[in-house]
């Protein structure tokens, strides 16, 4: 049996064994993307890291990666003899595609959804979408639940303010933290959760009580939240539900039909 590390390829050999043309192997000589070599008979030849090379490059470019991404980024960063890491990046590069996709088809399910009930969907809210889907905001589905004049609010105070929402980041990590490594809604860390995302609601609303109203309608309505979500739902109906229930409670501050009294 030939040792895998000395065999070697000629052009058309390897062109024809992974389905590509002997011209794309020669333009990928020439961008120093993969450097032939010659054998005794002065002929180009590729061997199995050359190979494993190749992969890399199909792959990353299959992805919408341009050469010259795959150049300076991903392929000086990587070892062709170390398959699992090789792998092992292009399967994470895969999970990322797929969430994000799956982010962009529950938004445009929104607003399919609004079409097919014979609304006119308007600027506001399509400029709200595009600026959530680029930012690939998981919390896009939201949209629904705003009426337009909202959906203003919400550009205006969330989506153009960097300090708002790395707040809404930070604070939707602390929860997932927080309610996995299972501490108690009334401790301290819980209550100091809750006051600063108590703070923040009151920011974002800038005492609007129909904002106000909206933002605990959403959150009632989890059930029907999309199925990229479930780990945050269960967080906030098991851990910020209860810890801003107690944190309203000991500062006096009463919720009645979603609006504070």
């Amino acid at each position: 049996m030939k040792d895998e590390k000395k065999l070697l390829f000629k052009v058309g050999e390897l062109a024809s064994l992974v389905g590509i043309s002997v011209r794309t192997l020669q333009l990928y000589d020439q961008k120093n993307l993969l450097n032939s070599k010659y054998n005794k008979s002065h002929k180009r030849v590729y061997d199995r890291n050359d190979l494993l090379k190749l992969q890399q490059i199909l792959f990353l470019k299959s992805l919408g990666f341009s050469l010259k991404e795959i150049d300076d980024i991903i392929l000086k960063q990587t070892n062709g003899d170390d398959l699992e890491k090789v792998f092992t990046a292009q399967r994470k590069i895969l999970l990322n595609q797929i969430q994000n996709l799956n982010k962009i088809v529950e938004t445009l399910d929104i607003v399919i959804s609004e079409t097919n009930v014979g609304q006119k969907v308007s600027m506001e809210r399509i400029v709200t979408i595009l600026k959530l889907m680029n930012q690939e905001n998981p919390y896009s589905f939201i949209v629904q639940y705003f009426d337009d004049d909202q959906l203003i609010t919400i550009n205006n105070s969330l989506l153009q303010n960097p300090e708002i929402q790395s707040e809404e980041k930070e604070l939707f990590s602390q929860l997932g933290s927080l309610y996995h490594q299972g501490y108690d809604p009334a401790g301290i860390r819980g209550q100091e959760l809750a006051k600063r995302w108590w703070d923040l609601v009151c920011e974002f609303t800038s005492g609007d009580k129909e904002m106000m109203k909206t933002l605990f309608s959403i959150g009632t309505d989890s059930a029907k939240w999309p199925e990229n979500t479930k780990d945050m739902q269960k967080s906030i109906e098991s851990f910020l539900e209860i810890a801003l229930y107690i944190y309203l409670q000991n500062n006096d501050i009463l919720i009645k039909d979603g609006t504070v009294q």
